[in-house]
């Protein structure tokens, strides 16, 4: 994958070169060429859980790698992504933006309203797609490309959401943020949570999860299994609530 990134990355241009990265993605993803990668190992063991009226949120939907697998899944649900860089928002549009079942939304989620600041990780003067992240200092301001974005209150924009059954969250480091802010929807509505989570935010956002009653799970071997603190094979981190372990379990089973 990446010496095929490193060939489109010359040859093409930054919004071509962007498409490119989600066709090519998901043509290996539908053969099965990524099925023995851990990398991907999510990507395929969401159609165990997500069901047809699923209502997903995809918190930091990049380029759309879970979020077009979500809108098949949930073909009578809906999507809601949400993808703060605008070049990650114009793919996810020119791609998903025709499906009924998926809402598109070019926002950051954070503590208050306005605009915030993001670093824009590049290589060979292409964005490094997997690394754009809301900025920690002025000092790497100064170092990165960046970008300022619209930023929104998360209890809000998520409080407006009348079902949630799914939760997915990659906002590389910026989730200990948002968790806290939509800790109680969390505990109002329940819905099964996948979140990539950075070292800094893992005993905060584990007692988060354990303060309303969540049990944690992870994949290890490209299967389910239980986990308390420390992962057993690096991956996302996956919340149960409680009381849907044996709805859980039956789906993988």
């Amino acid at each position: 994958m990446k010496r095929i990134k490193k060939l489109l990355a010359k040859i093409l241009s930054q919004k071509a070169y962007l498409r490119t990265l989600h066709r090519v993605f998901y043509l290996l993803f539908d053969l099965g060429f990524l099925k023995g990668d851990k990398r991907f190992k999510y990507h395929y063991m969401v159609k165990k859980i997500v069901q047809k009226d699923f209502v997903v949120v995809d918190i930091g939907a990049n380029l759309g790698y879970f979020a077009k697998n979500f809108s098949r899944l949930a073909s009578d649900g809906k999507v809601i992504a949400i993808e703060p860089v605008p070049m990650f928002y114009g793919v996810l549009t020119h791609f998903l933006g025709g499906k009924k079942n998926v809402e598109i939304h070019n926002v950051a989620l954070g503590k208050e309203e306005g605009s915030i600041t993001m670093v824009m990780p590049e290589s060979d003067g292409f964005i490094r797609t997997g690394l754009p992240h809301i900025a920690h200092s002025e000092e790497e301001k100064k170092m990165h490309k960046t970008q300022d974005v619209k930023i929104v209150k998360a209890h809000e924009f998520i409080g407006k959401i009348p079902k949630i059954d799914y939760i997915k969250c990659d906002i590389e480091g910026y989730e200990g943020i948002v968790f806290q802010e939509i800790k109680s929807i969390l505990n109002t509505q329940r819905p099964f949570v996948q979140i990539e989570i950075s070292e800094e935010n893992k005993s905060s956002l584990i007692q988060v999860f354990n303060d309303i009653d969540y049990l944690q799970f992870g994949i290890c071997g490209f299967q389910f299994v239980s986990e308390e603190g420390n992962q057993i094979e690096e991956g996302d981190y996956f919340f149960v609530p409680r009381e849907k372990l044996q709805q859980f379990q039956n789906s993988i089973s």
